[in-house]
């Protein structure tokens, strides 16, 4: 899984980094900041958590998988 946060629509809430702090902190601005884009499976529940909380909806959670055509399909295009 991938982790992206908006900076620009950030309103230093602090649910990210209270949620899933292995993933998110706050920078001296208060916006938030990520420490791990790609963190293991066994955050994903946290930062699905912190994507829900953001009042701004700045977090965003990308699968793997989703961004990868799939096995088999044919190429885009």
């Amino acid at each position: 899984m991938k982790v992206t946060a908006d900076r620009s629509r950030c309103m230093a809430a602090g649910h990210c980094a209270i949620s899933a702090p292995a993933v998110f902190d706050h920078g001296e601005d208060g916006l938030v900041v990520v420490l791990d884009a790609e963190p293991g499976e066994d955050q994903r529940r946290a930062v699905e958590v912190a994507e829900n909380l953001c009042p701004s909806r700045a977090i965003a959670l990308l699968d793997a998988s989703a961004a990868a055509p799939a096995q088999g399909a044919p190429p885009a295009g």
